[in-house]
């Protein structure tokens, strides 16, 4: 009786055994399987990795400012050391504008997305992020907070920069067509659909023969006598912000100075386009 028990014993240890390991055996077979469907192989990551080098690199790469290649909607270039360009959105407008003796021809208004940025690239428009030290100033100098604390608050509005951003692109044109040399600043102020209102000296992170830096409502550069000159900006549109159709389009002028005296000769004006 002893033995048999004993044999019985061992045949059921056995059969434990082996149901176990089949288990195992099962439950391991289902976590490879489910493994390689959530995480893909390394060689399946660097063959899309691969194509998307590829991808990347049959765009066209430029060495001056990309958004000025861009012609039509899903046009892509690479500028060299910033990123990828994509036209998301052109409005044509080729329309005139004259204050006095200073005449401004709108070209074009476009929305672009910047994609695969450098770093640097992202630091650098993050400056042009958040709320500009005017408009910090303008808020908190009332509660007589230091120059450093104002800065500081200017600081904090600041937000990084992700994997893509999109921004307005204005082209244009601006003549000074008088004798005289005089102080103008083409676009102080512009507006998009009524709500989305930007200071372009605080605001434009592209600089052209017609904005160099400056904060003030004059011009960057007093034109010259019967100069002509062109103009492009770039404002960046806040994330939560979604732009799906450019309705109306508004700008407000500096004042015309004279060059020499700085006497006002006209007041700032405000010109608005519908593109309905």
């Amino acid at each position: 009786m002893n033995i048999n028990k004993k044999e019985k014993s061992d045949g059921t240890k056995k059969l434990l055994v082996i149901v176990i390991s089949a288990m195992l055996i099962f439950l391991l077979g289902i976590l490879t399987v489910c493994y390689f469907f959530i995480y893909p192989s390394a060689e399946i990551i660097n063959e899309k990795e691969e194509k998307k080098s590829i991808k990347e690199e049959s765009i066209p790469m430029v060495d001056g400012y990309g958004g000025s290649y861009l012609h039509s909607v899903g046009q892509k270039v690479r500028q060299r050391d910033w990123g990828t360009f994509t036209l998301q959105q052109v409005l044509p407008i080729n329309k005139t504008f004259t204050l006095s003796s200073m005449v401004l021809q709108l070209k074009a208004l476009k929305i672009i997305k910047l994609t695969h940025m450098k770093e640097e690239v992202k630091e650098e428009l993050k400056e042009f992020t958040g709320l500009s030290f005017a408009e910090t100033y303008a808020l908190y100098y009332k509660d007589n907070v230091s120059i450093e604390e104002i800065f500081e608050k200017e600081a904090s509005t600041k937000r990084d920069i992700g994997k893509e951003i999109t921004y307005f692109e204005i082209t244009y044109t601006v003549e000074n067509t008088s004798s005289n040399e005089l102080q103008f600043f083409s676009m102080e102020n512009v507006s998009f659909n009524n709500h989305l209102h930007y200071n372009v000296a605080e605001k434009n992170f592209i600089y052209s023969g017609d904005t160099i830096v400056g904060t003030k409502s004059v011009s960057r550069i007093d034109h010259k006598a019967n100069e002509k000159r062109e103009g492009m900006i770039g404002l960046l549109i806040d994330s939560d912000k979604t732009i799906i159709e450019v309705n109306s389009f508004s700008f407000t002028t500096s004042d015309i100075l004279d060059g020499d005296t700085h006497e006002l000769l006209t007041k700032a004006k405000t010109f608005t386009f519908s593109f309905n």
